[in-house]
């Protein structure tokens, strides 16, 4: 089943939902899609409103990407400056709408995994500092070959905080650290060798939104499932992930959507679900 084309724009953030599948573009692009008060609370507005709609079943893959030249810069520094009083209410942990163990500029990265469908992101230009770490938060990363990437919050005399301490497991911990030290920037192909990116394409948005369409044919509870197993058994213990892929199955196992797959095999067709 698919839905007529729909869209929303929450000044800084413009979404189109089609086929099951949100296209999100950060829509700063006079700015590199850098991060000002305006973008964060849009994205944070996007998050909510896509959560719902996969809850209500009508969307199973999201696609994240920047209008313009880059993705995003990361945060806007003197646009955030000017407001500089709100600056600590960032970093409160329950604050808008977030988790008692997230803060806002963590919920910016891991607010998409909260989805719990798949989110891929295509990135281009520039892609540092909090861009990256957004970017990040995505399931799957492609690469412009000509992006520039970088850990940046070297250069303020901070860390990177935007969770990457989880979202950055699958990058190897030397290049993290001698990125995060430096504030080297870093072309597509050395991203992807560090496992920032995970591959590179000539035009990432046209081939996230390809796979999204194809991802969105597929089981939506088993995708949903196949996200969830990953997300979390990436932090659990070997008993806990194990007991967690085996509930995972145990619920897909013999219902409607598991014997619509089986059958479509068998009979050699794609199979259809509501």
């Amino acid at each position: 089943m698919s839905e007529a084309p729909s869209s929303s724009d929450s000044r800084r953030v413009t979404v189109e939902i089609c086929e099951h599948v949100a296209d999100v573009r950060f829509n700063r692009p006079d700015k590199h899609n850098g991060l000002d008060w305006q973008m964060i609370e849009a994205i944070l507005g996007v998050q909510a409103e896509l959560k719902v709609r996969v809850e209500e079943g009508s969307l199973r893959a999201i696609v994240l990407s920047g209008e313009g030249a880059s993705f995003c810069a990361g945060l806007d520094m003197a646009a955030i400056m000017g407001d500089a009083v709100r600056v600590p209410q960032l970093l409160v942990a329950g604050a808008n709408g977030c988790t008692s163990t997230r803060n806002t500029v963590q919920q910016l990265s891991l607010g998409w995994r909260d989805s719990g469908v798949p989110v891929i992101a295509a990135v281009q230009g520039n892609v540092f500092g909090g861009g990256l770490q957004i970017a990040l938060g995505a399931d799957i990363r492609l690469c412009d070959p000509e992006a520039r990437l970088a850990i940046l919050e070297i250069d303020w005399g901070i860390i990177p905080d935007m969770g990457i301490s989880v979202t950055a497991r699958g990058v190897r911990s030397d290049w993290l650290h001698e990125l995060s030290w430096s504030g080297r920037k870093v072309g597509a192909r050395e991203a992807c060798e560090a496992g920032l990116v995970t591959r590179i394409v000539s035009n990432p948005r046209e081939e996230a939104l390809a796979l999204a369409r194809q991802v969105a044919g597929r089981s939506p509870n088993a995708i949903r499932a196949i996200t969830q197993l990953y997300s979390e058994a990436l932090m659990a213990s070997e008993a806990d992930a194990l007991a967690l892929e085996a509930r995972l199955q145990s619920g897909l196992l013999g219902k409607a959507e598991h014997m619509e797959c089986v059958t479509a095999k068998l009979e050699g067709r794609t199979p259809h679900f509501l």
